[in-house]
């Protein structure tokens, strides 16, 4: 287990709830998938040999809409015996499935019958998402099958993305998207390299250009912990849907940013809340506080405290907050709700705050491709002093001020009225988050004891008490003591003090005295100390030839560690040699010193930017060696000749 990977590990093994990237909707992801049947499997049992989809934009008049018709038929092969694995297809209330095939060896298999059921998605309360599936069979090597889905999308808005990789190797896919005359649409070519090649015909009869996409031997989409957001990386179309004049009617969807806001801006004025239980929560909050700067605080962190953070994912309620009193009356809700709840309370104590969405870091784009793929989260901006402040009250335990890394340099879509201002989240540095440890430590035998003070600030801070606060409190001080010691049962921490689990404006201290045992070893008359415990990054080499990603950290951090180790009288200490590695990036530094009576290891990493780019894992792997061999280097105590 990589420490700076899985940081807080030995927390997550107590408590099952962990602080989780919050999501406005989940309806643009399950859109993705619905573009073509996911087979999941778990070896290369069998292979896509062809994947074909299409889209036609078609105008339904019973309805009086414009409506896209999809069909994707894929191909499989067995490449072993008795192979079998699940189909699923996902969709929703803009997404329906109208007709499923399924032949294996061209016969329908006996029994056939998709099932259809609602989705559980991880961190989501209640969620439209539903999923088409059935166990797909290939009795023995060479037999094919074939699957079919029938679907419409009932709303252009929801058509976003089309992906090119599946959830196995592709031999051959083609995505072709009819375009009548009466529907303007703009289409973007993301992450393409010269295997995918594009054809483009007009079909005189209908009136409509036919758009297709062919790509050959397309790698299986692959899963890994701290990667980029998909849309980064995999090829795939963006579909941007403008505007449709059909049947008498014009159809207005995102020809501009404009057209964007106003669809938002007509789903909010939707939420009238109550202002009556507004105005008194918020004169309860404030009650006794003066200064504005203590209002703003006592609201916003009520929020934070006293708010359970769900995720509430349903049709157009994937885009539409919650009423704020009924927000404030159940105590939960999404970062809808609760960013609507945090602008009504602040606007009834007098301030001008405003709703904003945004996209979070997983998502490559921005608001120059207005569409609904764009954005993922919703926050409150407050306008105060001249300037702009953005409170993300889904985010526990963070300041005033203080951002997390997950929206840092995002654009930000804030309200104005009828209009709307385009911001942006302040970037801040990576001393927003500190983790920093100061020991003092004497030789006991064959121990180190002394006493330790540890601090937190930031997201350092975030992730700690996200955890404590996550579990029974009869369990947290194990919890802990678990993670002080990093699970290490020689580590025996006594008088444990922790300051500050709840208020966002200060940091997190811990102290405790410890019993280090077996950090010590004797040989005859020279002790050979191990001083460094917790060796972060030890592990953290890439395995450049597995991994298909960049590598993100969750948030720049700065971790300070410093030991003060008394000499024993009639010793001398043998230093090992110090460490200093600089770059853009990152920073690792150790450095030895011996003044009197003492000896004071130092300890300081930094991760200045998190996104570890490919091209620099070489250079990563070596410095976490030098990292590493620097750790295994022991303090040597000798007597004085």
């Amino acid at each position: 287990m990589n420490k700076p990977f899985k940081k807080y590990f030995y927390l997550a093994l107590v408590y099952l709830t962990q602080f989780m990237t919050k999501l406005l909707t989940v309806s643009i992801a399950f859109i993705m998938l619905a573009n073509c049947a996911v087979a999941q499997t778990t070896d290369s049992s069998a292979t896509i040999t062809s994947s074909k989809v299409s889209y036609q934009f078609v105008y339904n008049p019973k309805v009086n809409r414009v409506e896209i018709k999809q069909i994707s038929k894929t191909s499989y092969i067995s490449n072993g015996y008795q192979v079998t694995f699940p189909i699923n297809e996902t969709y929703n209330d803009d997404v329906t499935i109208d007709a499923v095939e399924c032949k294996v060896d061209n016969r329908t298999p006996a029994g056939f019958m998709p099932k259809y059921s609602y989705m559980s998605i991880s961190d989501v309360f209640y969620s439209d998402a539903r999923v088409c599936y059935f166990p797909l069979s290939m009795p023995k090597v060479g037999s094919t099958a074939v699957v079919t889905f029938n679907e419409t999308i009932t709303d252009p808005r929801f058509f976003t993305n089309v992906f090119f990789p599946e959830d196995m190797l592709v031999n051959t896919k083609e995505i072709t998207i009819k375009i009548p005359h009466w529907m303007k649409v703009d289409i973007k070519e993301i992450n393409f390299d010269k295997s995918i090649s594009r054809d483009s015909t007009y079909d005189s009869k209908n009136d409509m250009d036919v758009l297709t996409w062919t790509a050959d031997e397309i790698p299986a989409a692959k899963q890994e912990g701290n990667a980029p957001g998909p849309t980064y990386s995999y090829p795939h179309l963006l579909i941007l849907c403008k505007s449709a004049y059909v049947g008498g009617n014009n159809f207005t969807y995102f020809g501009t940013l404009n057209d964007q806001y106003a669809w938002y801006r007509e789903l909010v004025k939707g939420v009238v809340n109550d202002k009556d239980i507004i105005g008194a929560k918020a004169k309860e909050l404030t009650a006794g506080l003066t200064a504005d700067m203590d209002k703003i605080k006592a609201i916003y962190y009520y929020v934070q405290d006293n708010i359970r953070y769900i995720a509430f994912e349903n049709g157009v309620a994937g885009f539409k907050p919650e009423k704020a009193d009924e927000v404030l009356r159940k105590k939960y809700g999404d970062c809808k709700g609760m960013a609507n709840l945090t602008k009504a309370l602040l606007v009834a104590a007098g301030y001008d705050a405003r709703l904003c969405w945004l996209g979070t870091n997983h998502i490559a784009y921005d608001y120059s491709t207005p569409s609904l793929a764009v954005d993922n989260h919703m926050i409150c901006g407050l306008v105060y002093g001249g300037k702009t402040m953005y409170l993300d009250a889904t985010e526990s335990y963070i300041g005033i001020n203080e951002y997390a890394e997950r929206i840092q340099g995002r654009q930000v879509l804030m309200e104005d009225g009828d209009k709307y201002v385009l911001g942006r989240i302040p970037l801040v540095p990576m001393q927003q988050n500190f983790d920093t440890e100061t020991s003092k430590l004497s030789i006991v035998g064959n121990s180190l004891s002394g006493s330790v003070s540890h601090v937190w600030k930031g997201e350092e801070k975030e992730s700690v008490l996200a955890g404590l606060n996550s579990i029974k409190k009869d369990k947290a001080d194990d919890a802990l003591n678990k993670f002080l010691s990093d699970n290490n049962s020689n580590y025996v921490i006594k008088d444990l003090v922790i300051s500050n689990t709840s208020n966002p404006d200060k940091d997190v201290n811990v102290t405790y005295n410890v019993d280090h045992k077996a950090a010590v070893s004797q040989f005859s008359k020279a002790y050979y100390v191990d001083i460094d415990l917790k060796k972060e990054f030890l592990t953290s080499q890439i395995k450049i030839g597995k991994r298909k990603n960049d590598f993100w950290f969750d948030y720049k951090t700065t971790i300070n560690k410093e030991t003060e180790l008394a000499i024993p009288a009639g010793y001398k200490a043998t230093l090992p040699a110090n460490l200093n590695i600089t770059n853009p990036d990152y920073e690792f530094h150790i450095t030895y010193s011996e003044l009197p009576g003492k000896l004071v290891y130092k300890k300081n990493i930094v991760i200045k930017n998190p996104r570890l780019p490919k091209a620099k894992f070489v250079q990563w792997n070596k410095d976490i060696d030098l990292l590493a061999k620097t750790y295994k280097e022991n303090i040597i105590l000798k007597p004085v000749q």
